[in-house]
């Protein structure tokens, strides 16, 4: 079926072009986008630093409506709101049957490698193949996916939020509970506060953290992190980790969520970790972004840790089944977090939009 897409065809280069989707296959489904959000990953799969195999549609943050299904697929049937996950998490590899869904085998390598579970791709362009971005492919009319790539999505959220649910809130919400473990009573301090950022200090707040300080350079951003739940909110500067002992009883953070991606902040976040707390990276920096720090000193003197964490470092379904109950109770609010809304055709204006760093997300509404 032919179908509108955003393709990168060489690094740093998008057009809008018709392309050809397959039906979808045994264990797939077809879904008609209905909004995809715009994270700054799309940026750096655009620039060519996360190596995606080009060409590609770009999108991996979105919701849509099932329009037809393979065979063997029982979990949703057409007319069913969806949203999307770019990681669909096999259940018998070696991480998987140790709980590290986030890192199974055989959905990352569909990610890295911009293909379905099977390892192909049921976009063409002109009999030529093309990539699907995180095994997704969203910036599109209309995309087929894995079965277990999709989570029904009730009435009562809108599209939108969906969207945002599937990466930007779930990487954010997901680093505090899952990875962080953010106990009640515990101080958080985030390092950026776009959509990942703002749905980290909701987890927190969610998870009774007493203190939350979320830190960015923007006045817009730092509003909206008051406005979700962040007790105060702090520029970046030189008096920054003396502003954060201040407010934590002099000692630093409990839990320390970096998800700005950029080496000012990385090299800052283990000095606003306690000694003894733990300090969570989630931004998807380029690679020049280092974390350098004197090992005995730095961390085995104070015993901090780091870890890294991937979408919420989780299983993506389990979590977003948890946001949405969050925010059917109203304890997850997105209503601010959709600062700009753009059309399919306007997809580069919306990445520049992201580029900017201005509002929380940017939406995209083919």
């Amino acid at each position: 079926m032919a179908t509108r897409a955003a393709v990168v065809r060489e690094p740093n280069t998008l057009d809008v072009v018709e392309v050809e989707v397959a039906a979808p296959a045994p264990h797939e489904v077809s879904v008609e986008i209905a909004a995809v959000g715009v994270c700054h990953t799309d940026l750096s799969m655009l620039a060519g630093s996360l190596g995606l195999p080009l060409p590609a549609v770009l999108g991996h943050e979105g919701s849509g409506v099932v329009t037809a299904v393979g065979d063997d697929v029982a979990s949703v049937r057409p007319g069913d709101r969806v949203v999307l996950c770019c990681l669909a998490p096999c259940g018998s590899c070696f991480h998987c049957v140790r709980d590290e869904y986030s890192l199974c085998e055989v959905a990352g390598r569909a990610m890295a490698e911009g293909t379905l579970l099977d390892g192909t791709t049921r976009v063409t362009a002109r009999g030529v193949p093309v990539h699907q971005a995180a095994g997704l492919g969203a910036f599109a009319d209309r995309c087929v996916v894995p079965a277990a790539a999709v989570v029904p999505l009730p009435d009562a959220v809108s599209f939108e939020h969906g969207a945002l649910m599937g990466c930007g809130v779930l990487t954010g919400f997901g680093a505090v509970l899952n990875a962080g473990e953010v106990r009640p009573g515990e101080s958080v301090v985030v390092l950026g506060c776009g959509g990942v950022g703002l749905s980290a200090i909701q987890g927190a707040r969610v998870s009774g953290a007493a203190v939350i300080i979320a830190v960015d350079p923007r006045p817009e951003r730092r509003r909206l992190a008051t406005i979700v739940g962040a007790s105060h909110a702090l520029e970046p500067g030189a008096d920054l980790v003396p502003a954060v002992r201040d407010l934590t009883s002099g000692r630093g953070a409990d839990a320390v969520i970096e998800a700005a991606g950029v080496q000012d902040t990385v090299e800052i976040a283990l000095r606003l970790t306690r000694a003894g707390g733990r300090l969570v990276l989630v931004g998807a920096g380029s690679t020049q972004v280092r974390l350098s720090v004197p090992a005995f000193l730095g961390l085995v003197h104070p015993e901090k840790s780091v870890r890294g964490s991937l979408y919420g470092s989780g299983h993506p379904r389990r979590t977003i089944e948890t946001m949405l109950a969050c925010h059917a109770r109203g304890d997850l609010v997105l209503d601010d977090f959709v600062t700009h809304r753009f059309g399919l055709a306007e997809i580069a204006s919306a990445l520049d939009y992201a580029r900017r760093a201005e509002g929380a997300r940017a939406v995209v509404v083919p």
